[in-house]
């Protein structure tokens, strides 16, 4: 090879223009055959191979777009019952606006108040806080004993009824035998 091949193939790996040298390459069969690469290779139109692995990668990306669609998807239907739970909350406690129509009788009167007597309090009765805490005294609380005759008086017409139900059962069972 002579200085003009090498300056051929170093002006075309460059990407340099060949014309001072067209001399050269007419008359040298392999700078002809080189300076004819670059054509050839435009000339030769295939598909670009995406390489090895590409349909493992494609399927991982959109796995992981399904999971992010996926979790919003699911943060936003909480957030909008989180939403629709606070709005039904504020409508149905909300006190109404504007003065609110009398209930009337159908006489037009306003129907009178009834007041319920109170007890009478007898001044040495025990508060409520007193009796919760003795109630929640457990030494004093399990020595307390029932008094049987108090429950058992109120008892006493239901005790009368079960016995008169056993009695018609046991003679309706008394016609039925043979």
């Amino acid at each position: 090879m002579t200085s003009q091949c090498d300056a051929v193939a170093e002006r075309l790996a460059l990407g340099e223009s060949l014309e001072p040298l067209a001399a050269h390459i007419a008359s040298c069969a392999g700078c002809t055959r080189l300076a004819a690469v670059p054509g050839q290779l435009g000339a030769a139109r295939r598909a670009a191979d995406p390489g090895l692995g590409f349909s493992a990668r494609m399927t991982v990306g959109a796995q992981q777009l399904i999971a992010v669609r996926r979790r919003r998807r699911a943060a936003l239907g909480l957030a909008a019952t989180v939403a629709a739970g606070a709005l039904g909350v504020v409508v149905f406690t909300r006190a109404p606006r504007g003065p609110v129509a009398p209930v009337v009788d159908d006489d037009g009167r306003p129907p009178p108040v009834v007041e319920m007597p109170r007890p009478p309090v007898a001044e040495d009765a025990p508060t409520d806080v007193e009796v919760l805490v003795n109630l929640a005294d457990t030494g004093r609380s399990r020595r307390m004993r029932a008094n049987w005759q108090e429950i058992e008086q109120p008892l006493a017409a239901y005790r009368t009824l079960v016995h008169r139900v056993g009695r018609a059962r046991a003679e309706a069972e008394e016609g039925d035998a043979p």
